[in-house]
């Protein structure tokens, strides 16, 4: 079960990561609808995200509200990496392909910037999406990202390369909104 929610919105919380989650994100990494828009062609044991979230601060379940009340993890939002804190963070999120196109990944990532940007006072957050992802690039937009650029043949997806989108969202565009 997530632990206790630190941002609430509408429809979704974000949540930090408790050992017992690590079969959801499993699942989730693992499913191609996930594992190919992510461009991560490693399979995940629990372990090995056991591993992957050993040192990360910025990793956080999104949930919406089960059955009974209790959290319900659909995805995850997180910085894959930093560059150092409160300087620069590349976002990365998911929702499991059962939860998708529910705005889940809009709200979960709006109360990610605002603690990012409002509490951990990062500078800039940015963010890489394939060409071919427009729910993905088109969510990033909603947000008020800046496409930055284009990198040409950046990922394989079905045996090909795509292009892929670079933005990025500074603090005082995401503060002044």
């Amino acid at each position: 079960m997530p632990g206790p929610a630190f941002q609430i919105g509408d429809s979704v919380s974000l949540h930090p990561i408790e050992e017992e989650d690590h079969e959801f994100i499993q699942y989730g990494r693992n499913h191609p609808d996930v594992r190919v828009p992510l461009t991560d062609t490693t399979i995940k044991t629990v372990e090995d995200v056991a591993e992957m979230l050993e040192d990360e601060d910025y990793h956080f379940l999104i949930c919406t509200e089960g059955e009974e009340g209790d959290p319900e993890p659909v995805g995850v939002v997180a910085f894959g990496w930093v560059s150092a804190p409160g300087e620069r963070g590349n976002l990365m999120y998911w929702v499991a392909p059962e939860h998708q196109g529910n705005g889940y990944v809009t709200e979960g990532t709006e109360l990610f910037l605002d603690y990012a940007f409002g509490e951990c006072g990062f500078h800039k957050v940015d963010a890489r999406v394939l060409v071919p992802n427009e729910p993905s690039w088109k969510a990033l937009e909603k947000l008020g990202f800046e496409r930055e650029g284009r990198r040409r043949d950046d990922a394989i997806l079905d045996g090909e390369y795509v292009d892929a989108y670079s933005y990025g969202l500074l603090a005082d565009e995401w503060l002044d909104n």
